[in-house]
């Protein structure tokens, strides 16, 4: 049987005082950024702190990483660019318009989507090259190939990116809610409740509704790829399930610290949690 246990976590000396709102890693470093506007790295195996800066005027939203590119965006409507090995700030972007609140990549360019609902597309080095207006504010992101699902209050909308200018056009809409993750030949994301998990085929054209995720008892707050057809998600209900996508099916649940804002998995396939409060842990799946 599959269980799941916290492994490590940081202490309430290092752990920020604000609550957790983005979490990425890369090998052994665990990036968080909270909303104090702090950016933390802890290890990855012990969950001790290595370094912090004061990164954002405002609340950090999303982190993200691209070769050696670590991606902070803010509610202080900047995307900024650190070099990942020493948090040294490579590029602070030009402002939005509005909050920038997530962002994704497809391997080549940052995608940044705020409040306004414009989709900014960044290089490697922070370097706009265009941008998509997606109509309404971007709540969740995914980008593969040409294609982006940008998320709103109660719809999913799957369009193709021109090559050749800033147009693109609507494949598929969903209705559906973040948060939202593509794991493999799978697109989950939130049903109108917020309490379950829909699974979807990940076709362009939005593919067939294949079930229904449940078991959180309250607003599922975050989801996260772990390996392939694997998902994980938390919520207000301060529980972390791990959850087979092909067979529709519970595989292991425990509880955390509170409330998670932000889920990250690593390559040996440990999750990293952060959320109320700003606890951050380390959970093992055996």
């Amino acid at each position: 049987m599959t269980k799941m246990e916290v492994v490590a976590r940081a202490s309430e000396e290092q752990q920020h005082t604000a609550d957790g709102a983005a979490v990425c890693v890369d090998g052994d470093r665990v990036y968080v950024g909270a909303e104090d506007g702090k950016l933390k790295v802890y290890n990855h195996h012990t969950m001790e702190l290595i370094q912090e800066v004061a990164a954002h005027e405002y609340s950090i939203t999303d982190l993200l990483l691209l070769g050696a590119s670590l991606f902070s965006s803010s509610a202080d409507t900047t995307v900024k660019v650190w070099d990942s090995a020493t948090l040294t700030l490579r590029t602070t972007t030009q402002p939005h318009e509005e909050a920038v609140r997530k962002m994704a990549t497809n391997g080549v360019h940052v995608f940044a989507g705020d409040d306004k609902g414009d989709v900014r597309l960044y290089d490697v080095d922070g370097r706009c090259s265009g941008t998509h207006a997606m109509v309404e504010e971007v709540w969740a992101l995914h980008a593969q190939e040409d294609l982006l699902y940008s998320v709103r209050d109660r719809g999913i909308t799957i369009s193709r990116l021109s090559d050749t200018s800033n147009k693109s056009s609507v494949v598929a809409s969903i209705e559906g809610r973040a948060p939202m993750v593509v794991s493999g030949d799978y697109l989950v994301y939130g049903d109108a409740s917020g309490m379950s998990l829909v699974v979807r085929e990940n076709k362009t054209k939005g593919g067939k509704e294949l079930g229904m995720l449940t078991g959180h008892q309250m607003i599922i707050t975050a989801v996260a790829k772990c390996g392939e057809g694997r998902a994980v998600s938390s919520g207000y209900d301060n529980t972390l399930k791990l959850w087979d996508l092909k067979g529709m099916k519970e595989l292991a649940s425990c509880p955390l610290p509170g409330c998670a804002g932000a889920l990250a998995v690593s390559e040996d396939g440990c999750i990293f949690a952060t959320g109320s409060g700003g606890y951050v842990c380390k959970v093992k799946v055996g």
